[in-house]
């Protein structure tokens, strides 16, 4: 079982985002008061939950 992420804790991930989409991501955070960090690593742990739901309906052999 993994541990939950701390938010709190820091590191760096650097990746290439679209300029459109990157400034898609800072007007949505602008307009709902949340940092764009804090947006990403939401984004991220969800898609990491949704994926092992995933691997979770698949039937083992």
């Amino acid at each position: 079982m993994t541990q939950p992420a701390d938010p709190k804790e820091k590191a760096c991930i650097c990746i290439d985002i679209p300029d459109a989409l990157f400034h898609r991501v800072e007007e949505y955070c602008k307009s709902k008061g949340i940092s764009t960090d804090e947006f990403i690593f939401d984004a991220i742990s969800d898609k990491l939950l949704s994926v092992h739901r995933e691997k979770r309906r698949k039937p083992r052999l």
